[in-house]
C-alpha cells in the first residue's frame, strides 16, 4: 500500500470552482498523508442519514433538497453543495401532501425515497461517506 495518497478531481465540478477547490482537496500539489481521509462526491453525494424524512410539503412551494449529504439542514439544502460543486435538486409541489424525502442520497427517484436506504450498500455505509460501487 502506498505511503501517501493523491487526491482525485471532483467529478462535474463548475468551472469556477475547479482553482480553489482543487487547491484545497489536494492540499495545494503536495501528497496528502494516509492518515488524511480524501472525501470523493459522486453524483448521488454522501449519505446523510439511513432513513426517509417524512415532510408535509405545500402546493406550489419550491423545495430544493440537498443532493450533496452535507446539508445541516437536511434533507433540505443550505448551500453547503457549493464546497463540493454539486446542485440541489430544485422542485415544485403540484398538490399540499405528506411525502418521503430521501435521506440517503441514494434514491434513484429524486428527491423522493425509493427504498434504497435499505439495501446493504447504504446499510453498510458509515454516514458522511460514498456508498462503495
Amino acid at each position: 500500500m502506498p505511503a501517501m495518497l493523491m487526491a482525485a478531481v471532483v467529478p462535474k465540478l463548475h468551472p469556477a470552482l475547479r482553482p480553489s477547490l482543487l487547491a484545497q482537496v489536494i492540499g495545494r500539489g503536495r501528497a496528502l498523508p494516509q492518515r488524511e481521509a480524501v472525501r470523493q462526491y459522486t453524483d448521488k453525494g454522501v449519505v446523510a442519514v439511513k432513513t426517509p424524512f417524512k415532510v408535509q410539503l405545500g402546493e406550489g412551494k419550491l423545495y430544493a433538497w440537498c443532493s450533496c449529504g452535507l446539508s445541516k439542514k437536511q434533507p433540505f439544502c443550505d448551500g453547503a453543495h457549493k464546497a463540493v460543486g454539486m446542485t440541489p435538486v430544485r422542485f415544485k409541489m403540484e398538490e399540499t401532501r405528506e411525502v418521503w424525502l430521501c435521506g440517503c442520497k441514494q434514491t434513484n427517484d429524486r428527491p423522493f425515497c425509493d427504498g434504497t436506504h435499505r439495501t446493504d450498500a447504504v446499510q453498510n455505509t458509515e454516514l458522511g461517506q460514498n456508498v462503495a460501487a
